[in-house]
């Protein structure tokens, strides 16, 4: 299955490894196609370089640790999920998030969990 992981996830991931989101993100990378959208990448880099700048080459060693597709950026914006026109276009049916409103629900046959 292809599943995206939200910026937040990705967050917690880059700068907590010993917290309980980064193995729940092991997790699901090992068993699942990880899709990123290069938008979702200069995102990071962008929050990363603000509020932590002595930590400028964490996202590429982070990105370097596992293997993912990267997914276009269409043109499209959803009011949804920012990165939700990249998911449908990659054909992912999962995307992982921290974000309580959009836990469990469904848009454009996309499942937010």
């Amino acid at each position: 299955m292809k599943v995206m992981i939200d910026t937040t996830v990705f967050l917690a991931e880059c700068l907590l490894p010993t917290q309980k989101y980064p193995k729940l993100f092991r997790k699901i990378v090992s068993g699942h196609t990880l899709v990123i959208p290069e938008r979702q990448i200069d995102e990071i880099r962008a929050i990363m370089e603000e509020f932590f700048p002595e930590e400028g080459d964490t996202v590429e060693l982070f990105l370097a640790g596992f293997s993912y597709e990267k997914a276009e950026d269409p043109g499209e914006r959803s009011k949804e999920y920012p990165f939700l026109a990249e998911a449908r276009n990659s054909g992912v049916e999962e995307i992982i998030t921290l974000a309580p409103d959009l836990a469990g629900t469904v848009t454009d046959g996309i499942r937010f969990t």
